[in-house]
């Protein structure tokens, strides 16, 4: 366990260094180490004594792990994603708190380190999906490693004997009373922006504290003040982030002549096991009545019973009139990879059509991909002839 502890904390030093050598180029002079907060629109007070004014700022001050009020009854015993890679030794029992991303990954890691791992989730929400039957697949699939409810309900959560204590539903009725070792609280992270007093700007705030600002300039509001990275509360991406951070730097050097790009397409994965990617328009935002959704389940993919990593569903969401694509969920084998396939599709603005024009090679599980796009196409095709043809108008007798 040690060296498994040593090596995550070696590669983590490793990506981490990187960022830190980019800093010391800066050098002593423009560099201002210190707690920054703004007094007025072109103000910032940064420590006690020292002042800064300027025309254009770039805030980029990333996210901190959000902490229920309810969880702080643990004490000591209650660690978050940061604090969780300075462990020298690793428990026997963790409860993990959270079902999104960040819960998901740590919490099947931790389980696959053959610690006893519990996760609870809160209404039901799994790593961000909103399309509900690829939701439950996922759902399905961790619960064969390890406890698994999204929508937990605890009758006490305490320390008894310095240990975390649960007693709860499971949700089939069964009473649970379990004693941890520790705590992970894994249930998100908010901007860290209110240290740095963005009320003081004049910029309206939307309700998480966070400027309102355009996501195609990433500038706040009118001002000479740009924002950009995970701080935005949008985007909590590293590609977005990088994108979003060059964009609003481009546009703070050049202000006021902002210069609105058009953002790429949104694409998000969530690397547990079956991976999760979700790419473009959101399955709860689409329109039922305009939209066809094509289906593969990965069960009796071909490529994935080889692999024994026959789990999981993947939709594709596509308009009924013109077969364009929209956007997918889906939980399964190789999701890093169609994912990517289909973010370039949707960024190409491609058609189912277009798409199984494609060249797609076997056995592989690009295959799974195909297949969601050929029921798509039909459904499509489908939905088309029902409609019934419209009447002439008196110009065309």
């Amino acid at each position: 366990m040690p060296r498994v502890l040593n090596y995550v904390r070696r590669e983590r030093d490793h990506f981490v260094n990187g960022v830190m050598k980019e800093v010391t180029t800066i050098g002593d002079g423009p560099l201002l180490r210190g707690y920054a907060r703004f007094e007025s629109p072109t103000t910032l007070r940064v420590g006690d004594d020292l002042r800064v004014t300027a025309q254009r700022f770039v805030i980029a001050t990333g996210s901190a792990p959000l902490v229920p009020d309810e969880l702080k009854v643990f004490g000591k015993r209650l660690i978050t994603s940061d604090d969780l890679f300075e462990l020298r030794t690793l428990p026997k029992r963790v409860a993990v708190f959270g079902a999104e991303p960040i819960a998901l990954e740590l919490g099947q890691a931790l389980a696959r380190l053959d610690i006893d791992v519990f996760m609870f989730g809160k209404g039901g929400s799994i790593g961000a999906l909103t399309d509900p039957p690829v939701r439950d697949a996922l759902a399905a699939a961790l619960s064969d490693a390890f406890y698994f409810d999204p929508d937990a309900k605890f009758d006490e959560m305490s320390l008894r004997d310095s240990k975390p204590y649960l007693h709860f539903t499971a949700p089939g009725g069964k009473h649970h009373r379990e004693t941890f070792d520790l705590v992970l609280a894994a249930t998100g992270r908010a901007p860290n922006l209110k240290p740095l007093a963005p009320e003081n700007t004049g910029i309206e705030l939307n309700d998480k504290g966070v400027p309102v600002f355009d996501e195609t300039t990433m500038q706040c509001g009118d001002s000479g003040i740009f924002i950009a990275g995970n701080c935005d509360g949008t985007r909590p991406w590293l590609h977005d982030a990088a994108d979003g951070g060059k964009l609003a730097g481009d546009n703070a050097a050049r202000f006021p002549d902002v210069r609105p790009v058009r953002r790429k397409v949104p694409f998000s994965i969530v690397f547990c096991e079956p991976q999760v990617a979700m790419i473009g328009a959101s399955f709860d935002k689409l329109d039922p009545a305009t939209t066809v959704v094509g289906e593969v389940s990965f069960e009796s993919q071909g490529r994935s019973r080889v692999m024994r990593q026959n789990q999981g569903l993947l939709h594709v969401y596509a308009d009924t009139k013109s077969g364009k694509l929209l956007g997918a969920q889906g939980c399964g084998p190789a999701m890093e990879h169609l994912g990517h396939l289909l973010a370039w599709a949707l960024q190409l603005e491609l058609t189912l059509d277009d798409m199984l024009k494609l060249p797609f090679y076997h056995p592989v599980v690009e295959e799974g991909l195909r297949s969601a796009l050929k029921d798509a196409d039909k459904k499509c095709y489908e939905a088309r002839s029902e409609i019934p043809p419209a009447l002439p108008n008196a110009a065309s007798y």
